[in-house]
């Protein structure tokens, strides 16, 4: 594996003169990269199923173990909880400084919601840079720009100087929005320094239809499946420590402890990079609740990949500022090798809904999109995330609030999950090494919220709303029952048994599986998602598969088994 890796490395050397004067240059080794970075191809340990990967255009599902599990007590430096863009930034720029690093990994690298984002590393803040203008004044909205900025380029330059194969490509953006918003969004890039410019593309379908925008430099696009396996090997090439299919189940201020009761000390501190922190027990996690995940709430997004025509689209990023938002961007030469496709991703809604609340939003996209690429053919992939936004739209990124000690915290990133992980990793890092980062305070998960007095807790509107819609439905009568015994195979559904909610989920061969449907986090009731096949938590977003077993946290424990109610 090492040496097929120098082997690409050293084809990429004739790019890297040109990639330094036109970034826009691809490498040379990406014909090969599909082999080094596929996860068929790097078994060092032997495979086994990862619950929870999407069969997405990135291949996230073919993601397997190549990191040994924990098997005994360690002492090192820094402890990171997570092997997704937040956790590996941080832990690459720790060991370039030096520092001895060890990552844990529940399932597999990019598992998370990294290895399901589009890959957009974008400059513009899908909430509206002139709202946030509006909110926190013209210095704040500056400073977001900029960050945005800085944290593209810091994915640039590293996909350089380790020579990542993972079709990084800086692109123009587009946004598309009515004559008062593109004016007000020009006046807050045009405030921040940032280039920025109101464009009429012409309305062809090579652009979706875009006519009058604005474009704004600054932004690129990536495979962010690849960007992040490459991200691993560069840190294990500094010394770093992976260990996969390793579950924390209790974090701590110096230390971890894993599920198989495996502890890890680290000296100058813990980082839970686990796109919702994680909590170690019923006291922790009612307080983070006031303190860090009150401030943000759990969303839903969705996206397709259709193929279209090489050449066909315009290579850019699109969004408009519809509600919910849409998002578009191009994959070069990934139809069968000879076309290439487009992601769109959109239909945003609360997470943890019931399963007839859901629409088709795989159909609402691929018609949308059809409607303006005219060239878009048949859909390849459709996949959907979970996204953590704060009422503020600003993630959470630095030194938790829940403690005194190094304990350190990367949620909330609003959706912005390549350009929000990497911000973390800065903020982060910088804080560990005792560095001064200039974006620390405005990302800081101790800040206040601006419109809550100052002796109530920091709670989002939103927030609110999902725990009290949860806490109501837990305890009211389900008045209209499913029929466990007429329920389709492949299915789940929350049934009321006697005063217990009961999650059930029957199996392809119609076996039942029964749980208890509060959530083992803080029991808030937990909704059968149709599209995923797995269990959502409406409060503060944990994940669980149909079968009951933990994919992203806060919780740590998987779903309570009922076993007299299951076959």
């Amino acid at each position: 594996m090492r040496l097929l890796s120098q082997v690409c490395k050293i084809i990429d050397l004739r790019t890297a003169t040109a990639k330094q004067s036109s970034p826009t240059v691809a490498p040379a080794s990406y014909f090969v990269s599909a082999y080094l970075f596929s996860s068929v191809s790097r078994h060092r340990v032997p495979s086994t199923m990862v619950e929870g990967l999407s069969d997405n255009c990135w291949n996230q599902g073919g993601q397997s173990p190549e990191h040994a599990a924990l098997s005994r007590d360690l002492e090192t430096d820094v402890c990171i909880v997570g092997a997704g863009i937040a956790g590996l930034t941080t832990a690459y720029r720790l060991a370039v400084a030096g520092k001895k690093v060890v990552i844990l990994e529940g399932r597999v690298r990019g598992a998370g919601q990294s290895g399901k984002d589009t890959g957009e590393l974008l400059a513009w803040n899908n909430h509206q840079y002139s709202t946030l203008q509006k909110s926190y004044g013209q210095k704040v909205a500056a400073q977001v720009v900029q960050s945005h900025l800085d944290a593209v380029e810091v994915v640039h330059r590293l996909v350089e100087q380790e020579m990542i194969p993972c079709q990084y490509t800086p692109v123009q953006g587009y946004i598309q929005a009515s004559e008062r918003t593109l004016t007000a969004e020009a006046k807050a890039f045009a405030g921040s320094g940032a280039k920025a410019e109101q464009v009429n593309l012409g309305g062809g379908s090579e652009v979706g239809g875009f006519q009058q925008c604005l474009e704004f430099s600054g932004s690129a696009v990536l495979n962010p499946v690849q960007y992040l396996n490459g991200l691993a090997e560069a840190f294990v090439a500094k010394g770093g420590q992976i260990y996969e299919q390793t579950r924390v189940q209790k974090p701590d201020t110096n230390h971890v402890t894993t599920v198989a009761g495996n502890k890890v000390t680290a000296r100058d501190g813990v980082v839970l990079a686990t796109g919702c922190p994680i909590t170690k027990n019923l006291l922790d996690s009612a307080f983070t609740a006031m303190a860090v995940h009150g401030k943000q709430f759990p969303r839903r997004r969705y996206a397709v990949a259709l193929e279209v025509a090489k050449g066909s689209v315009k290579n850019a990023v699109y969004a408009d500022t519809e509600d919910p938002h849409h998002s578009v961007r191009v994959v070069e030469g990934a139809s069968a090798g000879v076309g290439d496709l487009l992601v769109v991703a959109g239909e945003e809604h609360d997470q943890g809904i019931s399963p007839e609340s859901y629409t088709d939003a795989y159909n609402k996209l691929e018609s949308w999109a059809k409607q303006k690429w005219t060239s878009a053919q048949k859909r390849t992939h459709q996949w959907s995330w979970t996204i953590f936004e704060t009422q503020e739209m600003l993630g959470l990124y630095g030194k938790s609030p829940t403690s005194m000690g190094n304990y350190y915290i990367a949620t909330g990133d609003c959706g912005h999950i390549l350009t929000g992980g990497t911000l973390a990793g800065m903020i982060i890092s910088d804080a560990i090494l005792g560095k001064k980062n200039a974006y620390a305070d405005l990302y800081s998960p101790s800040r206040h919220l601006t419109w809550v007095p100052p002796l109530l807790p920091p709670l989002s509107f939103t927030y609110i709303k999902n725990t009290v819609t949860s806490i109501v439905s837990m305890v009211a009568p389900q008045l209209h029952n499913v029929d466990i015994e007429d329920m389709a195979p492949n299915s789940g559904a929350t049934v009321q048994k006697g005063l217990r909610k009961v999650a059930v989920y029957k199996d392809e061969e119609g076996k039942k599986h029964a749980f208890s449907a509060l959530c083992p986090h803080l029991g808030c009731l937990l909704q059968w998602n149709p599209h995923e096949k797995e269990w959502n938590c409406p409060c503060h977003g944990s994940c669980f598969s149909k079968t009951g077993t933990n994919l992203l946290g806060p919780s740590t424990l998987d779903m309570k088994p009922l076993k007299h109610l299951s076959d």
